[in-house]
């Protein structure tokens, strides 16, 4: 989950409900040998737009922000955290248009 939502935010509604799960709440990976080992599980925004679609046919969608590698390759970035943050932290801000408050 941490790297699949990693800096993205759902807004919180007036009723105090969070606005609905859409494709640019989770990072997308279309890296192919990891999606086959993962059951397309890195087409995670397609899974929380249609929760009930199988992950056999999960697909892509461009609404969904990308992750620069597989998986398997961020799992180990992301034990070192300095180095995630260097990564990660830019393409947060540019999927929000550079708005630090989102």
């Amino acid at each position: 989950n941490y790297l699949e939502h990693y800096g993205l935010r759902r807004k919180k509604l007036d009723s105090g409900r969070y606005q609905r799960c859409r494709p640019e709440h989770s990072w997308n990976s279309d890296h192919l040998v990891t999606n086959i080992f993962l059951y397309h599980l890195q087409r995670h925004s397609d899974h929380h737009a249609n929760p009930m679609r199988r992950y056999q046919v999960l697909r892509t969608t461009d609404d969904a922000p990308q992750l620069p590698a597989g998986y398997a390759a961020l799992i180990v970035v992301a034990y070192v955290p300095p180095l995630w943050r260097r990564i990660m932290d830019h393409r947060v801000l540019e999927h929000y248009d550079g708005d630090v408050t989102r």
